[in-house]
């Protein structure tokens, strides 16, 4: 298992992973960074609004290894 950490950046302010989770490989990390993506958009997502949101995945040496970036808009007619 290998640790890697999820740096999340959105249109308002950023958070830096200090934990990090454990799991057997990139990939499965680079879904992690997908599965968060979903998450901070379906929860923070207010109709009539533009969001920006992207994960970094870093591995055990802080190196960034993947980058995943959503754009959403929304409003009303």
């Amino acid at each position: 298992m290998e640790r890697f950490y999820f740096d999340l950046y959105n249109s308002e302010n950023s958070q830096e992973d200090r934990e990090g989770q454990l799991f057997p490989n990139r990939q499965r990390a680079g879904m992690e960074a997908l599965r968060i993506l979903y998450d901070v958009a379906r929860d923070e997502m207010p109709g009539g609004r533009h969001l920006s949101i992207t994960v970094k995945v870093l591995d055990e040496r802080r190196d960034q290894i993947f980058e995943a970036s959503l754009t959403l808009n929304s409003a009303w007619s």
